[in-house]
């Protein structure tokens, strides 16, 4: 497969996919998305001056590589974390490029799920990988950064996987340890039933020839007693070794350091950054848009740690009080308890892209669709703590078709799209299209030759009285009503007759579109993994065009859209 580099607007990289999906035919997608996606123009009051291509980044790079930053303090934090991770020596020769006044960084991040989460943290890791290597070919010096989210607290987000078993069926492995939901993930530990989580997915999975090695990587990796973040840190580093890309932990002390001023700058601000929020939510939802963020004007961009449980805190005139609560702060107590421990503090959703544009010389960052929607918002906040907006660009977006799934979309004639419809949806027209095709024809001649003399006795007693003509159209639906009726009993009674068809499809639906959702935002790595090896991750990099603006499908196995054999950056 042709990879498309730097130098390929989204138009075109689209136009060179057969075997894709407009995100106008995804459920739930948002028009705000829709529209960054297909109808930029729209909607690029709300983003950044870069844009949404990855062709002028080159020149934007200067731009973002002449900011006064504090390099030498982040690379040095990057690379303790990094060591700790095991990251490979490409890494480290990364963060030795990032000390360096010229370089840029290509930044993505998502929450510390367990095992690695949805694919789609893949999918956002392998984006970044490849435009920074894209960026590499034009002589910027781009270094790949995933920042991962041990801040958050919202453990019930990130606490369990999901994979296809042996059977067919969708299996939940969640983390079985008892902790405070409201404690950052980062701060949790793991306890010794993760060991039991990973002999439930070591039971879900084929054993092949790739399980003894996954699986001794993720006893390494997930073992009790470490950090329920650092263990997603380092089973990313193992499962990129091939690439260098540099993970990043926000807890770390020296990193708080340095955003210190910023916090102290946006707690001064807050009123100032609370309107400018509400101001441009209010325009976006008069352009017909959703704002992603809700707030109000009361809101602090920060939240404090109280006896270890992330807290918020509300703006009550000259005051800073805990949400919910009585306890409170003047300004100057607040800049204060700053100062003197920053690593107390954590930004909220609007101030966490810019502290990470802080820390790094980010000239793009790699977001999913609720992403890209929440950044139409900050471009105020940007301005008002005088910091560069990065160009935003969408994560590929991916559903991977294995040969046994493929084989039951040929047998059946169906598309990825058939199953946005539902099982019995699918159900029915494999029957009517495939299974029953001479029945369902005899339905669709008897809708046309009722329909055709129904039309003509109306006809013929409408000019007799019309009142009669009225009353056919109620014998009409009446008699309809019954022929659909007979019609599913049909399709259920074929789909019976026909078990093989039916499990087929249901585990082609599991696979596919599991929990009506796309499979990327359900499935874990390892059911690939499991069947093909860490040789996925090359193939699926090379499946990765940059701002490729559809939802592209990858065939595994050898066939027309297959990527195996890939070579690495």
């Amino acid at each position: 497969m042709a990879q498309t580099g730097c130098d390929k607007s989204l138009e075109a990289a689209s136009a060179m996919e057969k075997d894709a999906v407009r995100f106008t035919e995804v459920p739930r997608a948002t028009r705000l998305f829709i529209d960054y996606m297909y109808n930029f123009d729209r909607v690029a009051r709300f983003y950044s001056q870069a844009g949404r291509d990855s062709y002028p980044l080159a020149e934007f790079a200067k731009r973002v590589a002449a900011q006064p930053l504090d390099r030498q303090k982040v690379a040095d934090a990057l690379e303790d974390q990094n060591r700790r991770f095991g990251s490979p020596e490409l890494t480290f020769e990364h963060i030795e490029m990032l000390r360096q006044v010229d370089s840029v960084a290509v930044v993505t991040g998502q929450q510390a799920g367990l095992f690695t989460g949805p694919l789609f943290s893949i999918h956002k890791a392998l984006t970044a990988i490849k435009l920074a290597s894209c960026l590499r070919s034009q002589g910027v010096k781009a270094v790949p950064v995933f920042w991962v989210a041990s801040e958050d607290h919202d453990l019930e987000e990130v606490n369990h996987c999901k994979v296809v078993d042996t059977e067919g069926k969708l299996i939940e492995i969640r983390y079985a340890c008892p902790v405070d939901t409201t404690e950052p993930v980062g701060q949790i530990k793991l306890c010794e039933s993760i060991n039991q989580q990973i002999n439930e997915l070591a039971a879900a999975l084929p054993d092949s020839e790739f399980m003894p090695e996954l699986l001794s990587d993720l006893r390494a990796t997930y073992a009790p007693g470490t950090g329920f973040a650092e263990a997603f840190a380092k089973l990313l580093a193992k499962i990129f070794s091939k690439y260098g890309v540099v993970l990043l932990d926000p807890m770390d002390k020296r990193l708080k350091q340095v955003v210190s001023g910023l916090y102290s700058d946006a707690i001064r601000k807050t009123s100032q950054i609370a309107e400018s929020l509400v101001e441009q939510s209010s325009v976006l939802e008069a352009s017909g848009y959703h704002a992603q963020v809700h707030t109000s004007l009361d809101a602090v961009p920060l939240f404090t740690l109280v006896n270890g449980r992330r807290t918020a805190m509300v703006r009550k005139g000259d005051y800073f009080f805990l949400k919910n609560s009585d306890r409170c702060r003047s300004l100057d107590e607040l800049l204060d308890a700053i100062q003197l421990d920053p690593s107390a503090f954590s930004p909220n959703v609007t101030l966490r892209p810019i502290v990470q544009d802080t820390l790094l010389p980010t000239v793009a960052y790699i977001g999913g669709p609720a992403e890209i929607a929440y950044f139409a918002q900050l471009r105020p906040v940007y301005n008002l703590l005088g910091r560069i907006e990065p160009c935003i660009l969408p994560r590929a977006s991916l559903t991977l078709i294995d040969r046994k799934t493929q084989k039951v979309l040929e047998k059946y004639r169906l598309k990825l799209q058939d199953f946005f419809e539902g099982q019995d949806a699918i159900i029915k027209k494999t029957v009517e299209t495939v299974l029953g095709t001479g029945t369902a024809a005899v339905f669709d001649e008897t809708e046309k030759v009722i329909n055709k003399q129904l039309e003509k006795l109306r006809r013929s007693i409408a000019r007799l009285d019309p009142t009669l003509a009225d009353a056919l159209k109620g014998g009409r639906k009446k008699i309809f009503y019954q022929l659909n009726h007979l019609r599913t009993r049909f399709v259920h009674v074929e789909a019976e007759r026909n078990k093989v068809a039916r499990r087929q499809i249901e585990r082609a639906s599991v696979m596919l579109y599991p929990e009506k959702n796309l499979q990327e935002r359900e499935l874990n790595v390892f059911y690939f993994l499991s069947r093909y090896g860490y040789s996925i991750i090359d193939d699926l990099y090379n499946a990765i065009d940059i701002g490729y603006s559809n939802h592209k499908i990858v065939y595994l196995g050898g066939v027309a859209s297959s990527v195996l054999g890939a070579k690495n950056p």
